[in-house]
Protein backbone atom coordinates (compact mmCIF):
# COMPACT_ATOMS: atom_id res chain seq x y z
CA UNK A 1 0.00 0.00 0.00
CA UNK A 2 1.43 3.13 -0.87
CA UNK A 3 2.88 5.70 1.85
CA UNK A 4 0.10 8.41 1.73
CA UNK A 5 -2.62 5.63 2.03
CA UNK A 6 -0.81 4.44 5.38
CA UNK A 7 -0.85 7.61 6.79
CA UNK A 8 -5.02 7.46 6.62
CA UNK A 9 -5.09 3.91 7.68
CA UNK A 10 -3.16 5.30 10.71
CA UNK A 11 -5.52 7.52 11.37
CA UNK A 12 -8.40 5.83 11.09
CA UNK A 13 -7.13 3.22 13.74
CA UNK A 14 -6.61 6.41 16.11
CA UNK A 15 -10.48 7.77 15.25
CA UNK A 16 -11.70 4.68 16.03
CA UNK A 17 -9.83 4.04 18.85
CA UNK A 18 -10.64 7.96 20.35
CA UNK A 19 -14.96 7.88 19.13
CA UNK A 20 -15.81 3.96 19.37
CA UNK A 21 -13.62 2.12 21.99
CA UNK A 22 -14.08 2.76 25.37
CA UNK A 23 -16.89 5.41 27.45
CA UNK A 24 -17.07 7.40 24.95
CA UNK A 25 -20.14 7.63 23.45
CA UNK A 26 -20.20 10.48 20.98
CA UNK A 27 -21.34 8.67 18.17
CA UNK A 28 -23.63 6.57 20.18
CA UNK A 29 -25.31 10.02 20.74
CA UNK A 30 -25.35 11.35 17.22
CA UNK A 31 -26.83 8.38 15.33
CA UNK A 32 -29.19 8.65 18.34
CA UNK A 33 -29.95 11.92 18.31
CA UNK A 34 -29.35 12.85 14.58
CA UNK A 35 -26.79 15.95 13.82
CA UNK A 36 -27.42 19.56 15.56
CA UNK A 37 -25.04 22.10 14.58
CA UNK A 38 -24.94 25.65 15.87
CA UNK A 39 -23.04 26.42 13.09
CA UNK A 40 -23.02 26.38 8.93
CA UNK A 41 -19.43 26.75 7.98
CA UNK A 42 -18.75 27.55 4.54
CA UNK A 43 -14.61 27.33 3.68
CA UNK A 44 -12.23 26.63 1.50
CA UNK A 45 -11.24 23.33 -0.07
CA UNK A 46 -7.48 23.97 0.38
CA UNK A 47 -5.94 21.06 2.49
CA UNK A 48 -4.46 23.76 4.60
CA UNK A 49 -7.34 24.94 6.02
CA UNK A 50 -9.79 22.70 7.63
CA UNK A 51 -12.19 24.50 10.13
CA UNK A 52 -12.61 21.59 12.37
CA UNK A 53 -8.99 21.62 13.23
CA UNK A 54 -8.38 25.00 13.07
CA UNK A 55 -11.30 25.29 15.23
CA UNK A 56 -10.80 22.80 17.70
CA UNK A 57 -14.27 20.99 16.86
CA UNK A 58 -15.77 18.16 17.49
CA UNK A 59 -17.78 15.45 15.06
CA UNK A 60 -21.15 17.16 14.83
CA UNK A 61 -19.93 20.94 16.34
CA UNK A 62 -19.98 22.12 12.50
CA UNK A 63 -22.17 21.61 8.95
CA UNK A 64 -19.99 22.45 6.86
CA UNK A 65 -19.49 23.07 2.94
CA UNK A 66 -16.55 23.72 0.97
CA UNK A 67 -15.40 24.41 -1.80
CA UNK A 68 -12.73 26.48 -4.14
CA UNK A 69 -12.45 29.91 -2.32
CA UNK A 70 -15.16 29.44 0.35
CA UNK A 71 -17.24 31.67 -2.28
CA UNK A 72 -21.23 31.63 -2.19
CA UNK A 73 -23.03 31.83 -5.43
CA UNK A 74 -26.44 34.55 -5.40
CA UNK A 75 -29.52 32.87 -5.85
CA UNK A 76 -30.29 31.43 -8.98
CA UNK A 77 -33.90 29.92 -9.96
CA UNK A 78 -32.41 28.39 -13.28
CA UNK A 79 -33.16 24.80 -12.28
CA UNK A 80 -29.38 24.21 -12.48
CA UNK A 81 -27.27 21.96 -10.00
CA UNK A 82 -26.37 24.00 -7.48
CA UNK A 83 -24.30 22.35 -4.54
CA UNK A 84 -23.47 25.49 -2.31
CA UNK A 85 -26.72 26.45 -2.10
CA UNK A 86 -28.41 22.90 -1.45
CA UNK A 87 -26.52 22.46 1.27
CA UNK A 88 -27.39 26.14 2.35
CA UNK A 89 -30.93 25.50 2.33
CA UNK A 90 -30.38 22.36 3.88
CA UNK A 91 -28.31 23.88 6.66
CA UNK A 92 -30.90 26.53 7.43
CA UNK A 93 -34.21 24.82 6.94
CA UNK A 94 -33.94 21.63 8.22
CA UNK A 95 -30.87 21.67 10.57
CA UNK A 96 -31.90 25.10 11.54
CA UNK A 97 -28.34 26.33 12.40
CA UNK A 98 -28.02 29.71 14.02
CA UNK A 99 -24.80 30.89 12.67
CA UNK A 100 -23.08 31.00 9.47
CA UNK A 101 -19.76 31.55 9.09
CA UNK A 102 -17.82 32.25 6.00
CA UNK A 103 -14.02 31.18 6.47
CA UNK A 104 -11.65 32.28 4.07
CA UNK A 105 -7.77 32.36 4.67
CA UNK A 106 -4.57 33.91 3.36
CA UNK A 107 -2.73 32.95 0.09
CA UNK A 108 -5.84 31.16 -1.46
CA UNK A 109 -5.09 29.84 -4.48
CA UNK A 110 -9.01 30.22 -6.03
CA UNK A 111 -7.93 34.40 -5.60
CA UNK A 112 -4.52 34.36 -6.66
CA UNK A 113 -5.88 32.44 -10.01
CA UNK A 114 -7.57 35.76 -10.44
CA UNK A 115 -4.12 37.81 -10.51
CA UNK A 116 -2.15 35.12 -12.45
CA UNK A 117 -4.56 34.33 -15.28
CA UNK A 118 -3.29 34.59 -18.94
CA UNK A 119 -5.21 35.26 -22.23
CA UNK A 120 -4.62 31.72 -22.82
CA UNK A 121 -5.68 30.40 -19.87
CA UNK A 122 -8.95 32.62 -20.57
CA UNK A 123 -9.28 30.80 -23.85
CA UNK A 124 -9.54 27.38 -22.15
CA UNK A 125 -12.34 25.43 -20.95
CA UNK A 126 -12.06 25.89 -17.03
CA UNK A 127 -14.66 24.71 -14.27
CA UNK A 128 -12.36 27.02 -11.86
CA UNK A 129 -12.62 30.04 -13.91
CA UNK A 130 -16.23 29.76 -14.40
CA UNK A 131 -16.40 29.30 -10.57
CA UNK A 132 -14.34 32.36 -9.67
CA UNK A 133 -16.42 34.57 -11.58
CA UNK A 134 -18.30 35.26 -8.62
CA UNK A 135 -15.25 36.90 -6.94
CA UNK A 136 -14.59 39.17 -9.94
CA UNK A 137 -16.67 42.21 -7.54
CA UNK A 138 -13.76 42.17 -5.72
CA UNK A 139 -11.03 41.87 -7.83
CA UNK A 140 -12.32 44.55 -9.93
CA UNK A 141 -12.88 47.02 -6.36
CA UNK A 142 -9.32 46.06 -5.77
CA UNK A 143 -8.06 47.35 -8.86
CA UNK A 144 -9.95 50.09 -8.71
CA UNK A 145 -9.52 51.18 -5.51
CA UNK A 146 -6.09 50.09 -4.40
CA UNK A 147 -3.70 50.45 -7.57
CA UNK A 148 -1.13 51.63 -5.36
CA UNK A 149 -0.47 48.02 -3.63
CA UNK A 150 1.67 45.12 -4.07
CA UNK A 151 0.68 42.27 -5.40
CA UNK A 152 0.49 40.00 -2.24
CA UNK A 153 -1.19 43.18 -0.77
CA UNK A 154 -3.58 43.08 -3.27
CA UNK A 155 -4.49 39.21 -3.20
CA UNK A 156 -4.92 39.80 0.74
CA UNK A 157 -7.96 42.66 -0.07
CA UNK A 158 -8.95 40.92 -2.26
CA UNK A 159 -9.45 37.85 -0.25
CA UNK A 160 -11.08 39.52 2.20
CA UNK A 161 -13.46 41.71 -0.30
CA UNK A 162 -14.24 38.41 -1.35
CA UNK A 163 -16.10 37.51 1.78
CA UNK A 164 -17.98 40.65 1.83
CA UNK A 165 -19.18 39.92 -1.50
CA UNK A 166 -19.98 36.00 -0.18
CA UNK A 167 -21.84 37.79 2.73
CA UNK A 168 -23.94 40.03 0.42
CA UNK A 169 -24.82 37.24 -1.82
CA UNK A 170 -26.34 35.05 1.00
CA UNK A 171 -28.82 38.09 1.52
CA UNK A 172 -30.14 37.25 -2.05
CA UNK A 173 -31.75 34.07 -0.37
CA UNK A 174 -35.35 34.78 0.49
CA UNK A 175 -35.02 32.19 3.15
CA UNK A 176 -31.91 33.36 4.65
CA UNK A 177 -32.75 37.37 4.44
CA UNK A 178 -35.90 36.48 6.64
CA UNK A 179 -34.22 34.53 9.46
CA UNK A 180 -31.49 37.10 9.12
CA UNK A 181 -34.11 40.15 9.92
CA UNK A 182 -36.01 38.39 12.51
CA UNK A 183 -32.59 37.95 14.34
CA UNK A 184 -33.19 34.14 14.09
CA UNK A 185 -30.07 33.86 11.86
CA UNK A 186 -26.52 35.13 11.83
CA UNK A 187 -23.99 36.14 9.31
CA UNK A 188 -20.33 35.97 9.87
CA UNK A 189 -16.80 36.45 7.65
CA UNK A 190 -13.59 35.16 9.55
CA UNK A 191 -10.62 35.16 7.80
CA UNK A 192 -7.63 33.07 8.97
CA UNK A 193 -4.11 34.49 8.55
CA UNK A 194 -1.95 31.07 7.56
CA UNK A 195 1.04 32.17 8.63
CA UNK A 196 0.55 34.09 12.07
CA UNK A 197 -2.45 31.56 13.14
CA UNK A 198 -4.44 34.58 13.68
CA UNK A 199 -7.77 34.56 12.88
CA UNK A 200 -9.77 38.04 11.83
CA UNK A 201 -13.48 38.85 12.24
CA UNK A 202 -15.27 41.37 9.87
CA UNK A 203 -16.71 43.87 12.28
CA UNK A 204 -19.69 45.59 10.23
CA UNK A 205 -19.88 48.23 12.31
CA UNK A 206 -16.21 49.56 11.59
CA UNK A 207 -15.84 47.98 8.01
CA UNK A 208 -13.04 46.20 8.83
CA UNK A 209 -11.45 42.67 10.34
CA UNK A 210 -10.60 42.79 13.85
CA UNK A 211 -8.38 39.90 15.84
CA UNK A 212 -11.10 37.39 16.59
CA UNK A 213 -11.12 37.37 20.76
CA UNK A 214 -13.60 35.59 22.80
CA UNK A 215 -14.36 38.64 24.52
CA UNK A 216 -15.51 40.66 21.49
CA UNK A 217 -17.25 37.64 19.46
CA UNK A 218 -20.82 38.68 21.06
CA UNK A 219 -20.29 42.77 20.45
CA UNK A 220 -19.01 42.35 16.69
CA UNK A 221 -22.49 40.62 15.32
CA UNK A 222 -25.11 42.56 17.72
Amino acid sequence: MQDELEVLVQGYATFRNSYFNGDNGLYEKLVVEGQKPKVLMIACSDSRVDPAIVLGCQPGDLFVVRNVANLVPPCESDNGYHGTSAALEFGIKSLKTKHIVIFGHARCGGIQSLFETSQEDKDKLSFIKKWMELAQPAYERVQQEHAHLSQKEKMTTCEQYSLLNSLENLMSFEWIQERVKAQQLFLHAWYFDMQTGLIYAYDKHTNDFKPLVKEITQELYE
